[in-house]
């Protein structure tokens, strides 16, 4: 009888070790997989969240807002969710039909990428207003006068100089050619992009996005 009471004990003390144990691991899966989902949520309304502040340029935009696009992922593709994080590079490519038909487009009919978008602006400002001969000399709105003045003849681009006061010591042949560059990049920001498609990463986040010239 005694040793009945006692194997009784031990199955006792078995079985409850056994539910404890049953009890803990039920737990601590239970709190994992709670943990596991709330951080898929934290992660989607991530994604969303950033995905939100580029889905917004999916509409008509003017050109000057495509290059606000345009800087911004590229500043996007140079921060440390791509260089530490393990996200990838965005892309943008846009469209260019040449509707105007005008021959004072700075980009000639084709489709480019964010890399040839970004060289050729920065090519134009390099020539003008980022340029060693005219930087701190010509402001903005100087730059807005020279552009639209520059397909009259040097002489009255030289007096249109003179009335705005542009500086005497800037040879006036060299800055019509630039202005005459400087007048391509403002019609740029006056033409208008329809968006006409956006890729995902797996991950959900904003991959590419394409724009194409319209009226």
């Amino acid at each position: 009888m005694e040793n009945a009471t006692k194997a009784l004990t031990i199955a006792g003390g078995v079985l409850i070790a056994v539910m404890l144990a049953v009890l803990v691991t039920y737990v601590f899966t239970h709190w994992g997989n709670s943990q596991k989902m709330q951080q898929e949520e934290i992660d989607i309304q991530r994604t969303n969240d950033f995905n939100k502040s580029y889905l917004s340029y999916e509409k008509v935009l003017y050109g000057s807002e495509l290059l606000g696009l345009a800087n911004k992922i590229s500043d996007y593709n140079d921060s440390d969710d791509v260089n530490y994080s393990g996200y990838g590079k965005m892309g943008l490519s846009i469209k260019i039909v040449e509707l105007s038909g005008s021959t004072d487009n700075l980009f000639s009919r084709g489709t480019y990428n964010l890399n040839s978008i970004n060289s050729k602006i920065q090519d134009v400002l390099d020539e003008t207003t980022n340029s060693s001969d005219f930087k701190g000399k010509v402001s903005d709105s100087q730059w807005e006068t020279l552009a639209k003045a520059s397909s009259s003849s040097q002489e009255s681009f030289n007096e249109i100089c003179e009335d705005i006061k542009v500086n005497t010591s800037l040879n006036k042949e060299k800055l019509r050619d630039a202005a005459k560059e400087y007048y391509k990049y403002i019609q740029f920001k006056r033409m208008k992009f329809k968006h006409t498609g956006t890729t995902f990463f797996d991950n959900g986040r904003v991959k590419d996005m394409s724009f194409e010239e319209t009226r």
